[in-house]
């Protein structure tokens, strides 16, 4: 072993010099064993990780919507629900509309996560859905997609009466008449809605129009009450009407019943009597159907009238038996060509004999207060008639020659 080497210090003090490895043994074995240097690398790691929590924390789960048809889908078929969907947060607006800005309505759940379609989309049409959502830490997006409908083959159009609007009389039923046959009755009707103010038992009824299409008739089980409020909704757009067949609208029409006004026809006594609201308003003069001809008895409604028309035996399918140019003061009450009219050329037999081709003929002056009198919806009861064939429902508004169980029997939706 090799001795380590002495020096001596200038007051004489031994010092003793060791080699530099042996010094830096010697200090760590004297050391505490802590060290700062670790210690420091840790800390700035574990602040690292904690703002990366942080920040990961701060950020809003984004909220996926789907939409029911998916975005880009074709030939959905017309009245098909619409729904949309949250997988988190809520959905805090959805509009789906055409290219018209036509609105699809809808309700939203209780829960903001789900939204259903309550009216119809309509056939041929695009439409684009957009959706606002509101994510969990308040985050909004919107998102937007688009689907088209199937093009229907044809579409059903309507005919309604009364048109929207005016002042119609007690026995007016209210009426929707279709261009196309309707095969699915039930489905219509359940989308026809019919409102009174005050509220009125009646029912709807279906049969063929004399013109042979199919119609469709809400009446009151009695005759209207004077200043009843009356609104149809048929709410048919994208119903289908048969295959292919579908209706593009929805449809509106609302009126007001007149005077309580009931023309009473005494056929053997060559009668007629204006009654308003049970009194006899005027009594007048007339020559009904004959015993060939009889005048449809029971009660009818008046349909319109005309200051003037030619009354032509070929459009009533009697040859041509008559052809009468200009005739004033008509008023019709069947489609299949029974009128009040005035009948000049008849005048020696009016208030005498019934000696029509079944119209109620009067003179030029009192046909034309009749004319003036009365208004479309006013029944007419025909009393004492030779003719015991119930005029059918569709010819003019025949709805009245049934009783109420009948008539309710005629429903699409009874049983």
């Amino acid at each position: 072993m090799s001795k380590l080497p002495i020096t001596r210090s200038r007051k004489g003090i031994r010092v003793l010099v060791l080699p530099l490895a042996a010094a830096a043994l010697l200090l760590t074995a004297c050391g505490s064993g802590k060290s700062d240097g670790p210690a420091k690398v840790d800390s700035a790691q574990g602040n690292q990780v904690e703002a990366a929590k942080d920040k990961n924390e701060s950020k809003d789960t984004p909220v996926n919507v789907t939409v029911d048809p998916p975005n880009g889908t074709q030939g959905v078929a017309p009245g098909k629900p619409i729904t949309v969907t949250a997988d988190s947060g809520t959905l805090t607006t959805v509009r789906i509309a055409d290219g018209q800005q036509r609105a699809i309505e809808g309700t939203l759940a209780a829960d903001g996560r789900s939204w259903t379609s309550t009216t119809r989309t309509v056939p041929g049409v695009t439409y684009t859905v957009t959706t606002t959502t509101r994510a969990k830490k308040g985050t909004e997006s919107t998102t937007t997609s688009t689907f088209g409908t199937l093009k229907a083959t044809t579409v059903n159009k309507v005919t309604l009466r009364p048109a929207n609007g005016g002042t119609f009389g007690v026995a007016q039923p209210v009426s929707v008449m279709f261009d196309t046959p309707v095969k699915d009755k039930a489905e219509v009707e359940r989308n026809l809605k019919v409102t009174t103010a005050p509220n009125v038992d009646g029912s709807w009824g279906w049969t063929k129009d004399e013109s042979g299409k199919d119609r469709v008739d809400w009446r009151p089980r009695e005759f209207w009450a004077t200043g009843t409020k009356v609104t149809l909704n048929a709410n048919l757009g994208g119903v289908a009407s048969g295959p292919g067949t579908y209706f593009a609208r929805d449809y509106e029409s609302t009126f007001t019943v007149g005077t309580n006004r009931v023309v009473e026809v005494d056929v053997p006594k060559h009668r007629l009597t204006v009654k308003e609201d049970g009194v006899a308003v005027k009594t007048i003069k007339m020559s009904a159907g004959s015993n060939e001809f009889p005048t449809r008895g029971g009660t009818h409604v008046i349909l319109s009238k005309n200051a003037k028309e030619t009354l032509d035996s070929t459009t009533v399918g009697l040859g041509d038996s008559y052809n009468l140019p200009d005739v004033p003061w008509v008023v019709h009450f069947t489609s299949s060509g029974t009128f009040f009219h005035s009948a000049a050329w008849n005048t020696a037999n009016i208030g005498v004999a019934n000696t029509s081709h079944g119209c109620v003929g009067m003179t030029v002056p009192d046909a034309e207060w009749f004319f003036n009198r009365v208004e479309v919806g006013d029944p007419v009861v025909v009393k004492g008639s030779n003719n015991t064939e119930a005029t059918a429902a569709g010819n003019g508004f025949g709805n009245w020659q049934l009783t109420w169980d009948q008539w309710k029997a005629k429903s699409a939706l009874v049983g």
